[in-house]
């Protein structure tokens, strides 16, 4: 299947049938002995009050987000998401599941018998963080999943995201044929954090993924008390 490249403020619209999607970030290991980037993907199950998207909120103050911050564990016994012996986290209807972190952006083994077509995509290059959505299991006030990347520890390694190599997102069908991808310019230069997309519900119940493109500075902790409000 052929890849819908998408540009900063373009949208993707995924058909109402599709229940299932993959997303997740790609970028290069850097070169040389420097230290490896270690990109972070989380996406936040938003409600819209009153149907404005400038007040959105976590859902269930969080239950459905796929981030590190809501991990259960020793020392976050409230959180809301399950971790799974492998590392993988999800959400408690399933809706929602994230692959184990990684650290290097070396990805995981690519499978033999993954196509290797002239697209290339996840197929080629190995997701290096990845998460699925089960859209028809969301719950149905969820009206956005907006997607951020931060990069981890980045002010004592003094990275940033304009020093990322060939970093973009893709968004694949349950057959992992990607469907569409973002590519992360150089404008993200200075900036350790963005809201990379979103995932919109339309007004037919089916979803269309939006490359939003916002750089900042703040902290993941800002980002999530922003949409605690």
């Amino acid at each position: 299947m052929a890849t819908f490249k998408l540009a900063k403020g373009q949208s993707f619209q995924i058909h109402k049938e599709m229940e299932l999607v993959h997303s997740g970030l790609v970028w290069d290991p850097p070169e040389g002995s420097g230290p490896a980037f270690d990109l972070d993907v989380h996406c936040f199950a938003l409600i819209h009050p009153g149907g404005d998207a400038n007040r959105a909120r976590l859902y269930n103050d969080g239950s459905h987000a796929l981030c590190y911050a809501f991990v259960r564990g020793p020392g976050n016994p409230e959180g809301s998401l399950s971790k799974n012996p492998d590392g993988s986290f999800q959400t408690g209807d399933g809706s929602m599941w994230h692959e184990r972190d990684d650290r290097t952006g070396r990805g995981g083994p690519v499978r033999a018998d993954d196509d290797d077509d002239e697209e290339g995509g996840h197929h080629g290059e190995g997701f290096r963080e990845e998460f699925k959505i089960v859209l028809a299991k969301l719950p149905a006030d969820v009206a956005e999943l907006a997607v951020w990347a931060t990069i981890h520890d980045a002010e004592r390694k003094r990275q940033d995201f304009g020093k990322v190599k060939n970093a973009y997102i893709e968004v694949c069908d349950a057959m992992d044929d990607e469907l569409c991808r973002y590519q992360l310019t150089a404008e993200f230069a200075g900036k350790t954090t963005i809201q990379v997309a979103s995932f919109l519900k339309q007004s037919d119940g089916s979803w269309k993924f939006h490359a939003v493109g916002a750089g900042s500075n703040a902290g993941l902790g800002e980002v999530i008390n922003a949409y605690l409000g």
